[in-house]
């Protein structure tokens, strides 16, 4: 390269030089009274006060809700609930629920706590549903409980009572009529696992034992005639078929009687 164009090259770039050192900064490119303000001394450039602009433009008109602050007063957080669509008061709450689930005590404590809590409407909608759907299982597994105890307290009665059980219980109600004065108190009270007083084979073998000892003739109905329990026919049998008795003699004018009768007995077992 000849010594001339270096020369003209270095003249270029001290030419260059010279007028990015001559070009003002932006802040010196804006009116003197906004050259001092603090709000713009972070922008070097005007491509990126304009894209702030933009961002402000987009948030005029629109309502912003606060980040909530450990030091808030109970007021500020009512506002803050107020802007984020909690209803002035519980009665507010449009819930839909199942009526049969919440009572209007409880559907009003739950206005209320949901109101005390901040719950916009929707909130409190899906905390509704949530409780309601807890209560509706706590409350078929209660009942499939009870429902089974019922079915397995009836399945001990049947096995220790045998064909006298449909009986038995019939005269234990006579007798829980004459003892308490109304038959729908077993049907009425519920125990604490879910079966009512009756179900329960212990209330049914108090009762029948009252029964017993009122005597079939004073309770109330016809009487019939009392069919053996397979204990009771447990015992006959071993009175019956006493080894020095007549079952095991044949020649014994009574042993087919005894036979008879032990056949009988072997029915109720």
């Amino acid at each position: 390269m000849s010594e001339e164009a270096i020369q003209d090259t270095g003249s270029q770039e001290v030419a260059a030089d010279a007028a990015v050192e001559a070009a003002p900064s932006f802040l010196e490119s804006l009116p003197e009274d906004l050259r001092n303000e603090p709000s713009l001394r972070t922008f070097t450039d005007p491509s990126a006060l304009a894209k702030s602009y933009v961002n402000a433009q987009r948030l005029i008109g629109s309502d912003k809700v606060g980040k909530p602050q450990s030091s808030w007063t109970s007021d500020q957080w009512g506002e803050f609930y107020a802007a984020a669509g909690r209803p002035e008061g519980p009665n507010g709450y449009e819930l839909q629920v199942d009526k049969g689930v919440f009572g209007d005590s409880s559907l009003e404590g739950l206005r209320t706590a949901a109101h005390e809590a901040g719950l916009n409407g929707t909130q409190a909608q899906r905390m509704a549903e949530f409780l309601q759907t807890s209560v509706t299982n706590i409350q078929s597994g209660f009942e499939e409980q009870a429902d089974s105890l019922r079915q397995e307290g009836e399945m001990e009665l049947r096995q220790e009572y045998g064909k006298a059980f449909e009986q038995k219980v019939d005269m234990a109600r006579s007798a829980a009529v004459q003892f308490l004065g109304n038959i729908d108190l077993l049907d009425e009270i519920q125990l604490a696992d879910g079966r009512m007083l009756g179900d329960h084979p212990e209330v049914i073998r108090m009762f029948s034992r009252i029964a017993e000892g009122i005597g079939e003739d004073n309770l109330e109905g016809d009487p019939t005639e009392l069919i053996m329990t397979p204990e009771e026919a447990s015992r006959q049998l071993t009175e019956v078929m006493r080894e020095d008795g007549p079952y095991f003699n044949k020649a014994h004018p009574e042993h087919d009687a005894y036979v008879r009768e032990a056949t009988r007995l072997f029915e109720f077992r």
